[in-house]
């Protein structure tokens, strides 16, 4: 039975899951990876039939892979928008990621550690990894900036929790929003990010 994975704005409760090893045993809103998105129709608010028909994104490298995201349309618990990396044959979800409206830098900070903290202990045997505030490579401005906290699984799996802070001419030409993202993330994934998708 699979554990539930709820990341809550205010707090975080996790149960008694002291020796979770597999990122494939949570959920975001109640999908994993390993699910066939067609499955989560009725968690979205959808058709299958609008599953099909909406245009997925591509990677500048390769077509193995395609991105999708849907907003809440009443039927999300605790995230804004939730995003997916799929296979565009099968509809198998590589990537979840649950996207968290936030106010301000100060409060991105305070929800992600709150978040990780959780998280880390949670998971003890991962490796935990932070990089710090550096400007986004989308923004050639130089004035968006993201963080991430991440953890590390032996088998090659991740977990992270971001925080993306964009300039006013992207929010504008984009109508992206500042969040915070928690993502859960196969090795398969990570490896075709790092050596495919953008070269």
């Amino acid at each position: 039975m699979k554990k539930l994975f709820i990341i809550i704005i205010i707090f975080i409760s996790f149960q008694s899951w002291t020796k979770a090893d597999d990122i494939k045993d949570f959920q975001i809103e109640g999908m994993s990876i390993g699910d066939s998105l067609l499955d989560h129709a009725n968690t979205i608010g959808i058709s299958k039939d609008q599953i099909y028909d909406k245009k997925l994104f591509y990677y500048p490298k390769s077509k193995k892979y395609g991105g999708i995201a849907f907003s809440d349309r009443g039927f999300y618990n605790t995230y804004k928008r939730v995003q997916f990396t799929i296979n565009p044959v099968t509809f198998i979800i590589e990537d979840i990621g649950g996207i968290i409206a936030i106010t301000n830098k100060e409060d991105c900070e305070q929800k992600q550690k709150k978040i990780f903290k959780e998280l880390s202990g949670l998971f003890k045997s991962a490796k935990i990894d932070q990089d710090p505030f550096i400007e986004h490579s989308f923004d050639k401005t130089g004035i968006s900036e993201a963080n991430g906290f991440f953890l590390d699984f032996k088998n090659g799996d991740e977990i992270s929790v971001e925080c993306y802070l964009w300039s006013k001419e992207i929010k504008d030409e984009k109508n992206w929003d500042d969040n915070l993202k928690v993502t859960i993330r196969t090795k398969k994934i990570r490896s075709f990010l790092q050596n495919e998708a953008y070269k």
